[in-house]
């Protein structure tokens, strides 16, 4: 009977996705729909057992693309909210697709090995869907001027040379907290004043189910050069989470260093107060702040959508709220730049009346101008 209903779903799903309704092409992510199809033929064909997680997968999967349906547009463009929410499915859809890729792998005869061509597409799907690093294309990148000054300006400020400073930036989703991080972890100001400097993603690893505090923590060392084997030894050896925070703490005292601790989540008081400072009554592994010297100038820069947690790690006072772009040439520009590289898309006659378009629907969300241009070069011919 179990059996039976994964059965039942996939074919509802199949259903939708290969009916005669022809727009069903023009809903959102459609082609990632048709790749996930594609797997659940290829592992529902194998004789063995379907695995009992494919069920939930099934069951999102066909509640999601029905809400694609609603979300598909004859004319125009989806609001801002609307194509959040698609990147926010987009973003689901690349982790079923690496799951499902990965029972597929054990079902095949090759001793479930995936090809290296998998293995590099997984990789790619799993970094542009969650993880954050500290390269940005500042070519491509519009309307933060004032914001880089005023960050940039809080982080060199002469008044608090050797204090520790921690900074947080917040903001909605897609509003390009993580973008100006990059613009102002690269300008050469900042490189010639901090050394090293750390970025750190703080989102939970896609492919890791280790403990946050330990993962961050480790990851941070991997940036300052601690070789994995030590990394290892002083986890196994040295207790745990409180020998890395030490350790953490040794390698950076005495220097002047930059921290990005971006897409901060977790809500747990290990966060807060980056500013406190180790006491007698206190251990190591009590706070994240203690693994971070004080009295050299050092910089912790956290973004956050959460700004009741940015608050709780660097205190009311260092916030830094951004907010959607006011400069309308800004998201048209971003826009311009995501439809650009399509040579065979032709405007309309009408620019001014796209443009003005484009700004309202947007709402100054960087991430929802880039949206709008990708949805437009999904409905050009092939």
């Amino acid at each position: 009977m179990a059996q039976e209903i994964e059965h039942y779903l996939k074919e509802q799903f199949e259903k939708v996705l290969d009916g005669k309704d022809q727009s069903i092409s023009k809903i959102p992510r459609y082609n990632q729909f048709q790749e996930i199809k594609s797997l659940l033929v290829d592992i529902f064909r194998s004789s063995s057992p379907v695995d009992s997680s494919i069920r939930d997968k099934l069951y999102y999967l066909n509640n999601v693309v029905t809400e694609c349906q609603m979300l598909t547009r004859k004319h125009g463009f989806n609001s801002p909210e609307e194509l959040l929410t698609i990147n926010r499915i987009r973003r689901e859809l690349n982790k079923i697709k690496r799951e499902l890729k990965a029972t597929k792998d054990k079902l095949q005869p090759n001793n479930g090995v995936s090809s290296s061509q998998d293995r590099e597409t997984s990789s790619r799907d799993t970094e542009i869907s969650r993880w954050t690093t500290r390269v940005v294309d500042d070519s491509k990148v519009y309307g933060f001027d004032d914001n880089v000054v005023s960050i940039e300006k809080l982080l060199l400020e002469k008044e608090s040379h050797d204090q520790f400073k921690a900074v947080g930036i917040v903001g909605r989703e897609g509003i390009g907290k993580t973008t100006l991080c990059q613009l102002i972890f690269n300008k050469p100001e900042v490189k010639n004043n901090f050394l090293p400097r750390i970025w750190v993603c703080m989102a939970r690893h896609p492919d890791a189910d280790e403990d946050p505090k330990l993962a961050i923590v480790k990851r941070m060392l991997v940036q300052l050069g601690v070789e994995k084997k030590m990394i290892d030894f002083i986890f196994n050896e040295k207790h745990g989470l409180e020998g890395l925070l030490c350790a953490l703490h040794l390698q950076l005292l005495g220097k002047r260093y930059l921290i990005v601790l971006d897409d901060a989540r977790e809500t747990g008081t290990w966060y807060r107060k980056l500013d406190s400072c180790l006491t007698s009554d206190e251990k190591w592994d009590d706070g994240f702040a203690f693994g971070l010297p004080k009295g050299n100038g050092g910089r912790v820069i956290v973004t956050s959508r959460n700004e009741e947690l940015a608050k709780m790690m660097v205190g009311e006072e260092n916030i830094h709220r951004l907010l959607p772009l006011s400069d309308p040439e800004s998201c048209w520009k971003i826009f311009k730049d995501a439809v650009e590289n399509d040579p065979i898309l032709s405007y309309p006659s009408d620019l001014e009346d796209l443009k003005l378009e484009i700004n309202q629907k947007c709402g100054g969300i960087p991430l929802a101008a880039k949206m709008m241009g990708q949805a437009m070069l999904e409905q050009v011919p092939k």
